[in-house]
């Protein structure tokens, strides 16, 4: 994982080791592993350990009640568990505790409230999603920006991740005008970082026949379309065929 990269590299100096733990499975084995890490020596910075059986994940994942994979664990400089999460997760605590400054009880719980506001804004967005999917133009616009404005009432900080849903909610309803400068800007946006299955996806809104528009703004989804063709060689068939439907 990159991120895990990132890490070791950013905490080499502050006693931080990052092991990756793997164990045998149908579709796994040493040899395969081993195989991995030799092939990408020159790009992985972590280590990555062998578990000979299942003793580490008996010790870790079945006694702290953890089935989703993967999970991170971070153990502090006096060999207590500080935290349990998502690798992606790990920024925040692993500074705090490298800086003595994380409580594994208080600042635990106010991130399981953080994960489960997060939980249940990403189950409203959904909600949200599936109306306007199955919206018909000119049929229920207003119902569908009122609900938008609800969650961002709802979720003020949070909802701003959620742009792409933005403007698929306003073309929707209709309100071209409105997504038009979110459409050009989320575009900007992907195309400055390279997202090529972002561009996909939101070219794909524009030009999804299943989707009830009056209106396309097929010369922005074509620009998405071709940035991500191009950015994947013209290698990858869902995009090609989002390119060829705009």
């Amino acid at each position: 994982m990159p991120h895990l990269n990132d890490l070791q590299s950013k905490h080499a100096d502050d006693g931080v080791t990052i092991i990756a733990v793997t164990k045998e499975d149908s579709s796994n084995s040493l040899d395969k592993v081993k195989k991995m890490v030799q092939d990408k020596s020159d790009v992985m910075g972590y280590t990555v350990a062998w578990d000979d059986g299942s003793s580490t994940y008996e010790a870790y994942m079945t006694a702290t009640g953890q089935r989703g994979i993967p999970t991170s664990f971070i153990i502090d400089p006096k060999g207590r568990l500080a935290f349990i999460g998502h690798p992606m997760e790990l920024d925040e605590p692993l500074k705090r505790v490298i800086a003595g400054t994380w409580d594994p009880i208080e600042d635990g719980r106010k991130l399981e409230e953080a994960k489960a506001a997060r939980r249940a804004m990403s189950k409203d967005l959904n909600r949200l999603h599936t109306a306007s999917q199955h919206s018909v133009e000119g049929k229920g616009a207003g119902e569908l920006l009122e609900m938008w404005k609800a969650l961002a009432e709802k979720y003020p900080d949070g909802i701003q991740a959620a742009e792409d849903l933005h403007y698929r909610v306003l073309t929707a309803a209709g309100a071209y005008e409105d997504a038009l400068p979110i459409g050009h800007r989320l575009v900007a946006e992907k195309v400055a970082a390279g997202d090529a299955a972002g561009l996909n996806g939101f070219a794909w809104d524009i030009v999804d026949p299943e989707r009830n528009l009056a209106q396309r703004d097929l010369a922005l989804a074509l620009y998405a379309a071709t940035v991500a063709s191009n950015l994947e060689h013209h290698k990858n068939a869902p995009i090609l065929d989002t390119l060829a439907r705009a």
